[in-house]
Order: C-alpha cells, then structure tokens, then sequence
C-alpha cells in the first residue's frame, strides 16, 4: 500500500457496544477524526436486551432519555428467593422512579438502543465501519517504545491512528493479543468469566402491565437466587420491556462445569420453577442469546494503557457482579474518560503510556472503579461460600413458610418447629462467618 492509500485518523475504536460508542461519541465531540470498527452487522446486533443505567449517557448526550428508544423506566424493583416450590420476595420502588429521569434505570432492546446511540456517534462527526473484523493491531518499535499505530481488518486491509481504544468485550481476543505485544502488567489474579443466556419472550402490553402491576411506561426488575442455582455462583433475572420480557440467568463457567449443566439447560430449569413460570405463561420466545461477563472483580483488571492504547468497558474487567449488574454504564463511564484522555492527547502530541495516563487517572477517581472495587472480595466470597446463593434462600423460604403455616399447633410450638426445620443441617459457627462475609457484598 502506498503512502496515498494509507487511511490515517487520529483515532480507531475497536468494538461498537456502550465502551466502544461512547469514547467514539467523546472523542468526535472532541474534534478528533475517528473511525469505529463494529464486528456485527451493525452495533448492538450481538445483543438482544435487558438492564441500561443511564447516569453517562445523559452526561454525553443531554436529557437522553427523552430522545433514546426506551422500552420501559423501571419504577420498582425486586429480590426474590427461590425454593422447591417457595418463593419469596422483596420487592420496593419509590414515586420518584416515575418521574424524569426515571432514577436513570430503563429497560432497553440492544438492537435499537445501540442504533440509536451508533447514529449520534455518526452526527457527531465519527465513521463507522460495520460488519467488518480488526484481527490484530499494527506496531512499530521495539521494547519499551514499541506503539500501537493501526489496525489490521480480516481481508488485509488496515487502517492507522495516533491512539486506538479496544471495547471488544468479555472474549477480548484483540485487547488480549495487545497486553502480550505491549507486555502490559495483567491483574493480581487470573480474569474468569461467567456466561449469560437471556432470552425476549412476547407477551401483550396489557398482560404485562396487570402481571406485573405497572402503568403507562412502568417497568420492573427481578433478580432471583436459589432453586435452581444451588452450588452455582449465579442467579436468575427477569425485565419488562413493553410487549415482552427479558429474561436469562448467569452462571460462572467453572461452577457450571462442575455442576455438569449446560447454560441453556439451566436457563430452562430457571424457566419452569413456578414462581418464574406464571410470569411468563402464555409468552412467545422471539430471541435467544449467550454473551460472556468478566467475574474476576477488582483484583483481575491489570494495565489499562500502553503506547498508542486504551482497554475499555467489559475487555478492561470493568463489571460490578453486585445485585446491582452494572455493566454498560462502566463500560460507558470508561469509554468516556478514555475519549477525554485522547483529546487530551491530541493537545500535547504524547500518545505514549504516560501521555494517556489521564485516563486511568480520572478511572480512579469515578464511579466505575470505585464500586468494582468495593466488591473486590466478591469472587472469593461466593467461591468460599456459595451457601450464600442457594442452601440460605431455600432455608429462608422455608423458615417463613413453616413459620406462617396456620394449623391446630399453638404458635410458640409452630415458630420452635420453624427455627428447628430452618437450622437443621446447618452449622452455626459457618452460618455466622457466612454472615460475616456476606456484609460485604452490601
């Protein structure tokens, strides 16, 4: 190629999710010239749906949620426990998760949501190439002034750029091949991952709204643990979308291994436990989709920076596997700052380690990092006690069953028979460390 077919921008984002478009978006409103690879058909073909928090995008994009496909604003929320035909659950909202901006927590169909979001990228100034594979990026240098300088596309063809942001997810086959080229320092410990199967089951709005008691655009979140999660690290979640719902489970891959179930199969066990079941009863299956999650927390994200690069959103490990699932706004949050720290960049003319280090820095002093770290110990809890997720929710529902159970018994000898039953087979001394440990995931 000679030097007049040479494309070069000031900056390549590989992968087009959350990460990836919001430093596209960043960086365009930045005045850089940027080109976005997206290996789908089209961003967001890889996703069916589910959870979005809305904090960065409507710092990016102001008031974006009156403008963005939105299916539904989540105005409560529940935690439920599942046992062999018990079911409890927690369920809570607040008046002011009706009203704008809706505590920044939406229902979303990937498909149309990151469309949508890729187009405001395109108007801001971005290129997006679609449909189209980076294999690997191109160097130059050697040892510790070698550089990232462009992007090698499936089919030969290559693009150049002062600075390239990786967003290419949990199976960062890319962001990995880099840390080796560029010997980036890894985390304290191995990355592992966990696999999601969700599924968007049709159902008619009406339905939905009287299932589920909800309004005009209401929408709900379920997270579920227990029965059939026992001895698994995961758990189980359902969202109402407007004429459908989200739904799916998530299991780390080891202990799916151990456990000897498939994604799918335990997906459909998740499926035909009657609390679950009669809150899809009637609904068509429209999409089905696998997607991996980064689990290792805190302690597995290594170096985020080389000569020339930035990691992003789920490739950088940037997951909080809380009650809370937050992922896309991280990824975002992430996207964001690496946009800024390319811009900045751009004004000194330092691409180099150091000279994107403000990247790391603002990740340090945002929202992302701070709360993955908060559940560092997250991993090593579940793995230590994974009682926590599926022996204590069956005891608890048991508990309050046998504990409400109306029969010819006085209370004081019903209520000694339910804290018999609920510690049967129990320590006390691991219940009580389990406890211990549980604080943290708080």
């Amino acid at each position: 190629m000679s030097a007049e077919d040479t494309v070069k921008v000031d900056a390549i984002v590989v992968g087009g999710g959350p990460g990836g478009l919001a430093a596209a978006l960043t960086m365009a409103q930045g005045g850089l010239e940027v080109i976005l690879v997206e290996r789908g058909e089209y961003a967001g073909s890889k996703n069916v749906g589910g959870l979005f928090y809305g904090t960065i995008l409507n710092q990016l994009i102001p008031d974006a949620f009156k403008q963005a496909p939105i299916e539904r604003t989540v105005s409560k929320r529940s935690i439920t426990y599942l046992g062999d035909g018990t079911h409890m659950s927690l369920t809570f909202g607040a008046d002011a998760w009706s009203q704008p901006p809706y505590n920044n927590t939406y229902v979303v169909h990937r498909a149309q949501f990151d469309r949508w979001l890729a187009s405001q990228v395109e108007e801001a100034g971005a290129t997006l190439l679609e449909g189209m594979v980076v294999d690997g990026l191109i160097y130059e240098g050697e040892g510790a002034g070698r550089k990232a300088v462009g992007v090698q596309l499936r089919g030969d063809e290559a693009f150049y750029a002062d600075v390239i942001v990786l967003a290419d997810g949990a199976n960062c086959l890319v962001s990995e091949k880099v840390r080796e080229e560029l010997a980036m320092p890894g985390g304290k410990i191995k990355q592992e991952y966990a696999v999601g199967v969700k599924e968007i089951i049709s159902l008619p709005k009406e339905t939905i709204e009287a299932r589920f008691n909800l309004k005009d655009n209401e929408g709900v979140a379920y997270d579920f643990l227990g029965v059939p999660f026992e001895g698994l690290i995961g758990g189980g979640f359902i969202y109402t979308a407007k004429d459908s719902i989200h739904l799916g489970s998530v299991a780390r891959i080891e202990s799916l291994v151990e456990s000897g179930f498939t994604p799918s199969g335990l997906n459909d066990r998740f499926k035909q436990h009657p609390a679950v079941s009669r809150l899809i009863d009637g609904g068509e299956l429209l999409e089905y989709s696998g997607h991996m999650l980064p689990e290792g927390g805190y302690d597995a994200i290594g170096s985020l920076t080389a000569n020339g690069v930035m990691i992003v959103g789920d490739a950088a490990g940037l997951l909080n596997m809380s009650l809370y699932k937050e992922g896309t706004n991280h990824a975002m949050e992430s996207g964001m700052y690496a946009g800024q720290a390319a811009v900045a960049a751009k004004e000194k003319k330092d691409y180099s380690r150091s000279g994107l280090a403000l990247y790391e820095e603002k990740l340090a002093e945002g929202i992302a990092l701070k709360d993955v770290k908060k559940y560092k110990d997250l991993p090593d809890i579940l793995t230590s006690a994974p009682e926590l997720l599926s022996l204590y929710p069956k005891k608890i529902n048991q508990l309050m069953v046998d504990y409400f159970t109306v029969n010819a018994e006085p209370k004081a000898v019903t209520q000694k028979a339910a804290m018999k039953n609920f510690m049967k087979d129990m320590s006390k001394i691991k219940l009580l460390r389990n406890a211990f440990k549980a604080r943290k995931l708080m």
